[in-house]
């Protein structure tokens, strides 16, 4: 292949050593680019991806001098040994009703508004661990314990003692994790971690990180301590799972070179002209380029894809569609929907559920109520929802879903889109409702990380998208 302008730039910067970060804008040859470094060096290098489908999709364009791999699979790999390959003990799982059996829970009060049953506080525990198993920190901390559902909105007291509790359970629960004699499972964030917290070096001369705009920070961590020449590669305004703990590390890490992939190969002018104000907002000072060789439009279309922000909207649309006699495939699967909705049927039986949303509650009033509050106000889409058309007719629906290859519309959220494209897309217009986090409230403007998301919808269209009038002013606003 003939490397373009910025291509080359890369390959320059990698042929002299420097370490490496190659920010690519959406459908810029991000893989190409990759292979591109692979071969022109006869270095050992790493490939590195944290989703196993994206290390199979780019396996085949890497030369065999370089060993492409989920950072799950390489601490596999070397922590099986120590559990005698146990894949029970590996990769196993356990649920909070079992873990709360294991540790004779009962129900404990945290003051005259919260009480926690055992399922509750099991789900905490396995929570805190996980948490800390994806953080870069050596030990479990306050900090691990995730603010979910009630917690939003409990006092600092009763925070404070919550996350106490949630603290030693989750100790009690790690150390049992770690025992290669106790049948307690690690899981796959736990083996990760324990090989993270070993200081592993990877046997390469060069590291190509994969997706670094939303990475864990025990990969970083990782990654830290490499002598390697590390290739960081991604997009840092496609960051969308911030509130899930990721670090954009086209952001944090500080290298030797930096180099911009602006030229998208995926879609024409007209959606790149689009896509480069959302940018702007962004602060980026380079526009996206379209490919000069696609014809793209803004305007109604029939649409291959509807996205949409929240999975409140993605189950109306469900619902829209099948009453339109399509037949519509939820990009992601239909479980965690499903699970959402089994924990509306569970409270409005006045019994706890596993759902983080409804963590603490104890009926659905009392999730009602909260989804009122600035605290619940993400919730709230969600709950009219559930009171207007009932859970049990949203749980119809979603078993109405067909796969993938028997569809003729596919509906997604924008995180689940990531990664995906097809040739025309409607946004619905539930994107950039959320208001900026407390602690961005100072700063006039979208929320960033709305923006992210709304940037990375709009980027999934080649040829056609269609957008709501309310969001095309916001983006020109």
């Amino acid at each position: 292949m003939t490397p373009t302008d910025e291509q080359q730039q890369a390959l320059d910067a990698f042929t002299r050593g420097d370490s490496l970060k190659i920010n690519a804008y959406a459908g810029a040859g991000k893989t190409s680019t990759l292979k591109l470094l692979a071969n022109s060096t006869g270095r050992c290098g790493q490939y590195i991806a944290f989703n196993k489908a994206i290390v199979a999709d780019t396996q085949g364009a890497f030369p065999p001098t370089v060993d492409c791999s989920t950072l799950h699979s390489l601490a596999y790999r070397a922590t099986a040994p120590g559990y005698h390959g146990s894949a029970a003990k590996l990769t196993g799982k356990i649920n909070a009703n079992e873990l709360a059996q294991a540790f004779d829970l009962k129900p404990q009060s945290f003051g005259p508004d919260l009480t926690l049953a055992p399922r509750s506080q099991a789900f905490l525990f396995l929570d805190t661990v996980r948490r800390f198993a994806q953080s870069a920190e050596p030990a479990i901390l306050p900090e691990h314990v995730p603010p979910h559902g009630a917690l939003r909105s409990a006092s600092p007291a009763v925070l404070r003692a919550v996350q106490a509790h949630a603290v030693a359970g989750a100790q009690k629960l790690w150390g049992r994790m770690m025992s290669p004699t106790d049948l307690m499972p690690l899981g796959h964030d736990g083996y990760l971690k324990l090989w993270a917290l070993s200081q592993p070096l990877l046997g390469a001369d060069f590291i190509l990180l994969d997706e670094a705009q939303d990475t864990n920070p025990v990969v970083l961590g990782v990654l830290a301590d490499q002598e390697a020449q590390m290739v960081y590669v991604g997009d840092k305004y496609q960051q969308i799972y911030e509130w899930r703990g990721a670090v954009n590390a086209m952001e944090t890490i500080r290298t030797d070179a930096e180099v911009q992939l602006t030229l998208s190969f995926r879609f024409g002018e007209a959606i790149a002209d689009l896509a480069s104000k959302v940018l702007r907002q962004l602060g980026a000072t380079a526009p996206i380029q379209g490919n000069p060789k696609v014809r793209s439009r803004i305007g109604e279309v029939q649409p291959d894809a509807v996205l949409a922000r929240s999975n409140a909207a993605t189950m109306n649309a469900v619902i829209e569609a099948l009453d339109s006699g399509l037949a519509p495939h939820l990009v992601g699967g239909t479980k965690e929907l499903k699970a959402l909705l089994r924990g509306v049927v569970a409270l409005k039986a006045g019994q706890p559920c596993d759902v983080p949303d409804f963590f603490g509650f104890a009926n659905w009033e009392e999730v009602v109520e909260f989804a009122r509050s600035e605290e619940g106000a993400h919730l709230l889409t969600f709950v009219n929802l559930v009171e207007s058309l009932g859970e049990r007719r949203l749980l119809w629906a979603l078993g109405r879903t067909v796969e993938e290859d028997r569809a003729n519309l596919m509906i997604s959220t924008g995180h689940k889109a990531k990664g995906r494209e097809w040739k025309s897309v409607r946004l619905l217009d539930d994107f950039m409702r959320s208001k900026p986090p407390a602690r961005d409230r100072e700063n006039p403007g979208p929320d960033p990380a709305e923006l992210r998301l709304l940037y990375v919808a709009l980027t999934r269209a080649k040829i056609a998208l269609q957008v709501p009038d309310s969001l095309l002013l916001l983006i020109d606003a």
